[in-house]
Parts: C-alpha cells; sequence; structure tokens
C-alpha cells in the first residue's frame, strides 16, 4: 500500500516537472521572439506596438494626414508621403528596446506598459503648401467677395438686403493655419471656424443704422404708384426714386423738406408728360397712298398729360404712401393705342394739301371723300400741316379774320357748318362763294388758312366727323 502512494507522487511530481519544462520551453520560445520587436502590452505615445520592430514603430509615428475643411466645396485629404512626413529618429525607441526584457512578454497580456517619448518629425513646408494652393478654393478667381449688408428695396418695401459671407481667404492667414496644423499634427483644419482666415463683411443685417434707415424711409417714402402708358408701357415712381427726394441730417436721420419736395414732384411730372405727351410733337401718320410719314408738331391732337391735377394726385397719394397702379391724370388721349394706325384708329379724316383732296375713314375704310381748297400758298395764310383734332363743331356761325385798326373785322364770311381743327380759327366749312374745288386753286386763290368744302359735301362732313375725332393734314410728298 505504501509503495503505491509512493509511485503515484513520484508520478506527479514528474508530470509536474514535464509542465514546467513544457511551459518554460514556450517562454523561452517567445522570448525569443521577441528578442527584436516590442513584447505584448507596450504602448509608446498612445500606439499599440506589441510585435512591432523599431523601424516599424518609426514608421508609425512618422505616419500623418490632414483633412482641411473650406466654406464651400470638398475637403482637401493632405497625405504625408505627399509632404515628406516623417519622424527623426533620436535613438530613444532603440533603447526601449534593449530595456525590456522578452521573458516578460506574458505578463504584458495582462497589463500594458504606456511609454510616452519626445517626437521630431520633419517634412516639406514648400510641398505643403504647394498641394494647398493648387485646390480650387485658394484660386482668386474663385473667391466671392464679401459684401456688406445694405439698404434695398423690394415688392414696395425698404428693407435690408443681408450680408454675403463669400468665400475670400486671406491666404497669409490660411498658410498660417495650415502650417501650424502640421507642425501640432492637427488631424482635422476647419478654416471656417477660425477667426480672420475668411474676410469677413464690415456691415450686417443688424445694423442699428440700417434698421433705423429702413424705418424711417418706410415712413417718408413708401408710395408707390406704377403708370400705365400708351402703348402698355409702365413707369414706376416708387422709394428708389423717392428716397432722392429726402434729406438727410446730421445725425443721418432722413426728413423730408417741403420746398425740396415739391420741387422733385413738380419736376417728376414734368418728366412723365415730356416721356407721355404727344401733343405738339411730330405724329407718326400711314397716309391714304401708304406711305409712312411724320406729321409735323403743330396740332393739338395726341396725348397731354393734365400736369397741375396730375401733380395734385400724386401729392395726395405720396403723403399716404399709397401703392396703386393707375393712367396719368390726362387732359387730352389719343383715340387709339400708339399700334392702332399710329394711335389714330380706325375713324379719322385725312386731309392731302398737296392733292387738294379729304378722305373720311370709319372702321378703317374710306366712307366719304372729296376734293377742297387749302390755305392761299403764302406766309400768312398757307393752311398748317399737323395731327388735330374736331375741336368742336357749330352750325350757322360767322367767321372772322383779325380785328384791323379801324375796329372793323379783316373779313366776316357766314357759313352753314364748322368744324374746328385750332383755337386760331382754322377748321373745315362749306364755301358757297367756290364753284371748282381741288387742283392747284390754292396756290393763286386759296382761303384764308381753313380748309373749305363744297356745299353739297359739307353737310355729310358735318354728320360724319364726330367732335375729338382726330384728322390727319399733311402736304404729301409736294410742298
Amino acid at each position: 500500500m505504501i509503495e503505491r502512494k509512493n509511485e503515484f507522487k513520484q508520478g506527479a511530481i514528474a508530470a509536474c516537472i514535464s509542465v514546467a519544462a513544457l511551459a518554460g520551453s514556450i517562454i523561452c520560445g517567445k522570448a525569443y521572439d521577441y528578442r527584436d520587436t516590442f513584447i505584448p502590452g507596450t504602448i509608446i505615445n498612445g500606439n499599440e506596438v506589441a510585435a512591432m520592430t523599431v523601424s516599424e514603430v518609426e514608421e508609425v509615428l512618422g505616419d500623418y494626414e490632414m483633412k482641411v475643411s473650406f466654406r464651400d466645396g470638398d475637403p482637401l485629404t493632405i497625405e504625408g508621403k505627399d509632404i515628406d512626413y516623417h519622424y527623426v529618429p533620436d535613438g530613444r525607441l532603440d533603447r526601449l528596446m534593449e530595456e525590456q526584457s522578452p521573458y516578460k512578454w506574458i505578463l504584458g497580456i495582462f497589463r500594458n506598459t504606456k511609454y510616452e517619448i519626445p517626437e521630431k518629425r520633419e517634412y516639406s513646408t514648400e510641398k505643403l503648401l504647394a498641394i494647398f494652393h493648387a485646390v480650387p478654393q485658394t484660386q482668386s478667381s474663385n473667391m466671392i467677395k464679401p459684401e456688406d449688408a445694405f439698404l434695398d428695396y423690394k415688392d414696395g418695401k425698404f428693407c435690408v438686403a443681408p450680408e454675403v459671407e463669400g468665400t475670400t481667404l486671406d491666404m497669409k492667414a490660411a498658410d498660417a493655419a495650415v502650417l501650424n496644423a502640421a507642425l501640432i499634427e492637427k488631424k482635422n483644419l476647419d478654416l471656417d471656424a477660425g477667426q480672420g482666415i475668411y474676410l469677413a463683411p464690415k456691415v450686417r443685417k443688424d445694423n442699428e443704422r440700417l434698421g433705423k434707415d429702413v424705418e424711417q424711409l418706410n415712413e417718408l417714402a413708401g408710395g408707390r404708384i406704377v403708370y400705365d402708358l400708351p402703348g402698355g408701357g409702365t413707369r414706376v415712381l416708387d422709394g428708389t426714386d423717392l428716397k432722392d427726394w429726402l434729406e438727410v441730417d446730421d445725425e443721418g436721420d432722413y426728413y423730408r423738406d417741403d420746398d425740396i419736395w415739391e420741387e422733385c414732384l413738380t419736376e417728376f411730372v414734368q418728366d412723365l408728360a415730356d416721356q407721355v405727351d404727344t401733343v405738339y410733337k411730330e405724329h407718326p401718320f400711314t397716309t391714304h397712298s401708304g406711305d409712312e410719314i411724320m406729321l409735323p408738331g403743330k396740332g393739338y391732337y395726341g396725348y397731354r398729360i393734365d400736369k397741375t391735377n396730375e401733380a395734385e394726385e400724386l401729392r395726395w397719394e405720396l403723403e399716404d404712401n399709397e401703392q396703386t397702379e393707375r393712367e396719368p391724370v390726362y387732359w387730352r388721349t389719343e383715340n387709339a393705342d400708339p399700334d392702332d394706325n399710329h394711335g389714330f384708329g380706325g375713324d379719322y379724316v385725312e386731309v392731302d394739301l398737296s392733292l387738294q383732296h379729304l378722305w373720311i375713314y370709319k372702321d378703317g375704310d374710306v366712307v366719304f371723300e372729296t376734293d377742297v381748297v387749302s390755305g392761299n400758298n403764302d406766309s400768312e395764310h398757307r393752311t398748317p400741316a399737323g395731327a388735330f383734332f374736331a375741336y368742336d363743331k357749330k352750325r350757322d356761325t360767322t367767321l372772322r379774320g383779325d380785328k384791323q385798326d379801324d375796329g372793323e373785322w379783316g373779313y366776316e364770311t357766314d357759313v352753314d357748318y364748322w368744324i374746328r381743327l385750332t383755337d386760331t380759327g382754322i377748321g373745315l366749312h362749306d364755301a358757297s362763294w367756290r364753284y371748282s374745288f381741288g387742283g392747284n386753286i390754292w396756290r393763286w386763290n386759296g382761303s384764308h388758312g381753313c380748309i373749305n368744302c363744297p356745299t353739297w359735301a359739307m353737310p355729310t362732313i358735318y354728320e360724319l366727323v364726330e367732335q375729338n375725332m382726330p384728322v390727319a393734314v399733311h402736304y404729301g410728298d409736294t410742298q
């Protein structure tokens, strides 16, 4: 029994010795593997370097990548190899390798050993800046300049147009930021997060002065009048113009000087009239023969703004800051749009003084025509050409010439029908004393300036020619 116990004990001891020998063999074998690599659990400057050689650790410590973000566009990634980025060995890694015990590798499985060593790295700043300067965002031609917030006018109201941040880099500041990021091994550089790297607007939308200007201008110059003009055009008077009618005091505040405001209003109405009025201006006309001519600017037919009443209407509208669309206040208008037979429309009278002939048109067609005799061909009696209209109509009236020094009229003539064309006494009337019309009678035996019509024709003319009907009088091609 004792012998059996001894045999068991001896066997156990032998087994333990075998296990120990095997473990020792494994430890020694592994230790041999770590004779030129770092053992498990070794952390150098935050990097796990187990099983790495010194040169491999140097590569890890020399590994670097920088991502540069811009305000717009894709970010730029700069690889360390592209700028010759590398770790500069100083022997510290070699010493750590020499100082470690490879046989302690098994301990590293259960606990870490951390080392912090100084790191020196080198790279090419020239290559770094060359890569940075090659991207589109750093090209001056691609940069958008910053813009200040400013006073704007939209949809009939003054407002503040917000600033534009732009994408213009201060390249000196941007270069410094990139170089500094590489120096401290910064991996993510957001240029938009830095102060002064992008040029910035000087005035922003919350500017107190701009806000005050908007409030004052909407109160003083908030009106907007859209004028519907002949031919379908428009003219707008709004804050963009009215702002210039205001004055600014020493504090920068807007105010209305009544005298200056009234002067600007009067000038505007005059300018509007100059633009719109066609009375006393040359007027295009298509003759009976189809020729395009210009009637002299002597007639009364056309558009004419009533400047007094227009100014009064506008004055009240601007006082109340009204926003409206309307026509100007007219004293006279043409009978049709400018694109409808140059404003004459389809109902009008044409008198060709060279042919001594008259036509009456209705809806664009000739409904009546006759020969006539116009004013004698001299400077005093020659019938004026121009765009006129039937000023007024009268039956059974007496026409009189200028009053003479002796108090007598130059002439007195009774007529049955009278259609005035001018306020100086030129018009259409019957001439019972004449027995022939047309031809060249006017050159040697014309009227005092009126257009004489046959007695048989004048009743029809009087009936067809309505008051305010346009009358085109011209000399055709013969003067």
